[in-house]
This record gives structure tokens, C-alpha cells and sequence, in this order.
């Protein structure tokens, strides 16, 4: 075989190699792509499913604190209630001195008998004004007793202003035809929410005399 064929030859062999090494390679480079691409598209997931993750944690989260404030307000006031339940409220009161009372003047009581589960506060604007007015919700036992000369007089226990009971004193007379004194008493039983009022005042259109003594006025929270 002549040189120059056996060189051509050669040529086209080493030709053929390397284009079939590119080829190879090729195949390989576009597989090591194609994995690339893959492995590119899974982390792309990975990143969307622990974004969406990350986000339902911190609603978890969120919604951890807001049932935990929930359930501690739950707590305080069922702590409230129970103290309502549990505490103790009482009030009796006398009349201080011999008065006339006009008619819709709030009878005042402000010789104080007994006095519990009562502020310093609303004690002090009771014994001034007359009126009671409710810290602790509960249902109370109220009772009063009114002691006067006066003929017929009535007088009406309010809650907020409504009515809820009247007293009536009949008339007395002794064997001289005297008028006496008389006395009388109310009982009534209602629910009190916080701020609700209670008070004493005559009925009709008469100025009532009071003993001072034997009036008095009983509050006294049962449940």
C-alpha cells in the first residue's frame, strides 16, 4: 500500500475517534444537562413546598397565640366568675337621725350596721345619697323597714329606677285617738349586674316622718 494511502487511512481512523469521543461526549454533556435541569426543577419545589411550609408554620404559629390568648381570657374570667360566686356581700344600715322625706327623695341610711364585700367608695356615696349601687353581680336579698307616724304612707323600693316592691304602713291610733307610730317592712328578691342601683323612696304626694331608730335598710347578696 502506498504511503500516502496508508496515511489518509490513518487519518480517517483518528477522524472517525475523535468524532465518535465528540459524539460520546455530546450524549454525556446533554445527560449531565438534562440531570443538571432536573436537579434544577427539584430544588425549585423544594424552595415553592418550604415556602408554603414556612407560611403554614407561622399561621400555625399565630394561630398557637391567639387560642393561647383566648384560653387565658377564658381563665380570667372564669377566675372572675368564681370570685363573683365566692365573695360575699352584705350591707345593713340604719337611719341617723329623725327626718321628713319628701316625696321621690331617696331614703338615706347612713348609720352603717354592717358592711362587707363593699368598697370604700361606693359605702361612702351610699351613706350620702341613699342609693346602693352593685360591684358584684349576683342575685340579693333586699329588705327594709320603715317605721313612721304617718297615715297610710307607702313607700316603694327601685332597681335602676323600677319599681320592684312597695311598703305600706297602715294607720294607728291609741285608746286616746292618738296618732302612734307604726312600722312596717318590704322583702323582695332580684339578679344585680355590676352598676345596677338600688334605692328607697315614699309614694304619693305626702312628706313621710321617719323614725330613725327603727328603720333600716338590709342588703345582702345570696348567690
Amino acid at each position: 500500500m502506498p504511503l500516502r494511502e496508508i496515511i489518509n487511512t490513518t487519518v480517517e481512523c483518528k477522524l472517525d475517534e475523535k468524532l465518535k469521543e465528540d459524539i460520546v461526549s455530546s450524549q454525556v454533556f446533554g445527560n449531565v444537562n438534562n440531570k443538571f435541569d432536573s436537579l434544577q426543577n427539584q430544588m425549585n419545589e423544594f424552595k415553592q413546598d418550604f415556602a408554603t411550609l414556612r407560611k403554614e408554620m407561622e399561621e400555625l404559629k399565630k394561630l398557637t397565640n391567639t387560642v393561647s390568648i383566648e384560653n387565658k381570657d377564658i381563665a380570667e374570667k372564669l377566675e372572675g366568675l368564681n370570685a363573683n360566686v365566692n365573695s360575699r356581700v352584705a350591707l345593713s344600715a340604719c337611719g341617723a337621725s329623725y327626718t321628713s322625706i319628701s316625696p321621690k327623695t331617696t331614703v338615706t341610711f347612713s348609720n352603717i350596721i354592717t358592711s362587707e364585700g363593699i368598697t370604700n367608695q361606693y359605702l361612702t356615696s351610699f351613706k350620702s345619697s341613699g342609693v346602693f349601687v352593685c360591684e358584684v353581680p349576683g342575685l340579693y336579698h333586699i329588705s327594709v323597714v320603715i317605721m313612721s307616724p304617718a297615715n297610710g304612707a307607702y313607700l316603694k323600693i327601685y332597681k335602676n329606677n323600677n319599681k320592684l316592691i312597695r311598703l305600706y304602713i297602715d294607720s294607728y291610733y291609741d285608746d286616746g285617738h292618738r296618732q302612734e307610730y307604726h312600722s312596717n317592712a318590704a322583702i323582695v328578691v332580684t339578679e344585680l349586674q355590676k352598676d345596677d342601683t338600688i334605692d328607697i323612696k315614699p309614694g304619693g304626694n305626702k312628706d313621710i316622718y321617719i323614725h330613725h331608730t327603727y328603720s333600716c335598710l338590709t342588703i345582702l347578696k345570696v348567690k
